[in-house]
């Protein structure tokens, strides 16, 4: 995983959270209010509670009942609603950060495409990233963050109030207060690393889970089933052992939390009983009275409460930083620096025109594409070759966009900002084979014109292969179906969609040579009769015999033109 190294380019986990909030910090505010206010009525709550005992027992006559139950039970409604407020202030803050970041994470998979996409995470991981890193970061911007408002705020209040009624048992508190952080830190000290070993190891595993799944059919008929169970169960094993040790942190540090609190608490209240019963005349100590002794012991745990819930809310930083550690690079620009799009071809005739154009992807030493020089004009049909690794491939995915480049200008027409991919695995969805053609347009397609398309393609739906024509099922991975068909019925789809520009990646590769001499027929009438640009990455002679020019590729480099 990428690190916070000040020499990598990432901002550093902290910031990046607190920069995050920047635009919300309003919920904060609201948070942080609500708080102070909850503990200003826990004061009240407090003092009446302790006044009240102590006109019981030394003035019955002299205490108005009625008047105490009424001003306690309004204290306490308006203490546990403001408490309320914070809690759902706090729980807004974290909605608004995770609901904007999921939509830049969407932005930023649109923006750099499926090919960076994929080359810097599994599917499995990326979904991992958007649902669960993200839901990570709840626990840091909701309880946290206003935590780390009340842990100062709500002591300080209650000790001013203490030390208004004695100062003595004010130091005690003070005094025992900052031995909890000091425990506390060397404990979280451990707690984002293994949160990070524990993310990357569910990162892994829903990589490696996503992958076993899809190459299920593969391992059956290599009877290595049993191999890829026992890594599964490997796999899910050090995640299990990763994840006891996040618990042990977490009931380590409440333990600490809870001992020392213990402690503090028990010492003031000895303190207090000494008072009480004469045994101390140091200070304040040879007036204290019960009021006043039983008031400090009501506010003594709700003093160390904020620090409780710190204490508890501490790992959900430690959660948030090992997150914002593996979210805030995809959110960095991939293949270069975000620049504003270069506009249409200068000449109305060009369809596009690459310019100075660089690829180079993250994980290689040297560009995949050199200094690409290109004009495509309108209407032309343009066959791309070269031996394999030459860049071909690379090219078509940038010229469809899946591509940022590093370096250069691409400039495409308007209307032709909606083309037709055809990849050399065509990809069909798990549904129908209507359903698969409907996909190519928003509107309602007719089964007449499905059938002409599937006709064009070169697979008729009366054909013995399928067997329930429209509504024949496809499985997911283009099961049900054979390597040829699926590529007849992208074809299909194509030719539903009537987009201008084509962009065909080694599309007869599946096809025997009759099949493909009759769909490449259907393919270079469809493009003349309604001025369709093809671009196609080919390897064979059939191909680049019908197309009007010829490039070829060698590592990386225009080498010819033809």
């Amino acid at each position: 995983m990428p690190t916070d190294a000040p020499d990598s380019g990432l901002p550093r986990p902290g910031p990046w959270l607190q920069a995050r909030m920047r635009p919300h910090r309003h919920w904060l505010l609201g948070a942080t209010a609500a708080g102070l206010g909850a503990t200003l009525a826990t004061v009240a709550l407090a003092g009446l509670i302790a006044w009240a005992v102590h006109m019981a027992l030394f003035a019955p006559e002299r205490l108005p009942l009625g008047m105490v139950l009424a001003g306690a039970a309004v204290a306490a409604v308006l203490r546990y609603a403001l408490q309320a407020l914070r809690d759902g202030a706090g729980h807004r803050l974290a909605d608004a950060v995770k609901r904007e970041l999921r939509e830049e994470l969407l932005d930023a998979a649109r923006r750099d495409g499926p090919v960076h996409l994929a080359h810097r995470a599994p599917s499995g991981a990326w979904v991992d990233h958007y649902l669960r890193r993200v839901e990570d970061l709840t626990g840091h911007y909701a309880r946290y963050l206003p935590g780390t408002r009340m842990v100062i705020l709500t002591p300080l209040v209650l000790l001013l109030t203490v030390a208004w009624l004695d100062w003595l048992a004010a130091g005690l508190l003070l005094l025992s207060a900052p031995l909890i952080p000091a425990f506390m830190a060397l404990v979280g000290m451990g707690a984002e690393q293994i949160h990070r070993s524990q993310q990357d190891e569910e990162n892994r595993l829903a990589g490696h889970f996503l992958d076993r799944l899809r190459s299920l059919d593969f391992l059956r008929r290599a009877r290595a089933t049993q191999a890829a169970r026992e890594a599964v169960v490997a796999a899910s094993d050090e995640h299990r052992r990763l994840t006891m040790r996040v618990l042990q942190v977490a009931f380590l540090s409440s333990a600490i939390m809870e001992f020392f609190s213990a402690v503090a608490i028990g010492l003031l209240a000895i303190y207090i009983g000494f008072g009480l019963f004469g045994a101390i005349d140091y200070g304040p100590a040879g007036s204290l009275t019960l009021f006043t002794g039983l008031f400090i012991l009501v506010l003594a745990p709700e003093y160390f409460l904020p620090l409780r819930q710190f204490a508890q809310s501490y790992h959900d930083r430690a959660a948030a930083l090992a997150a914002a550690e593996s979210l805030a690079p995809l959110l960095q620009p991939a293949g270069g620096p975000a620049s504003a799009p270069a506009g249409a071809p200068d000449s109305p005739r060009t369809a596009i025109h690459l310019a100075g154009v660089q690829v180079q992807y993250p994980d290689t030493a040297q560009p995949t594409l050199h200094d690409i020089d290109l004009q495509i004009g309108r209407g032309e049909h343009l066959a791309v070759t070269g031996p394999s690794g030459s860049g071909k491939s690379t090219l078509l995915a940038l010229l469809a966009g899946f591509l940022r480049p590093a370096g250069g200008e691409i400039r495409v027409a308007d209307d032709l900002q909606r083309f037709v991919w055809l990849g050399q695995d065509a990809h069909l969805f798990h549904g129908s084979l209507r359903d698969n053609l409907q996909l190519a347009s928003a509107e309602p397609v007719s089964d007449a014109a499905m059938h002409d398309a599937l006709a064009r393609a070169g697979l008729p739906v009366d054909d013995p292969q399928l067997p329930d024509g429209l509504d024949t099922a496809i499985g997911e991975g283009n099961t049900g179906i054979s390597g040829g068909q699926a590529q007849r019925i992208a074809m299909a789809r194509g030719i539903l969609a009537r987009h201008p520009l084509w962009l065909l990646d080694e599309p007869t590769s599946a096809l025997d040579e009759a099949t493909e001499a009759a769909l490449l027929d259907t393919l270079f009438a469809l493009a003349a009769e309604h001025d369709i640009t093809l671009v196609i990455a080919a390897h064979r002679e059939a191909v680049r015999e019908r197309a009007s020019r010829v490039v070829r590729l060698a590592e990386g480099r225009v080498e010819s033109l033809a």
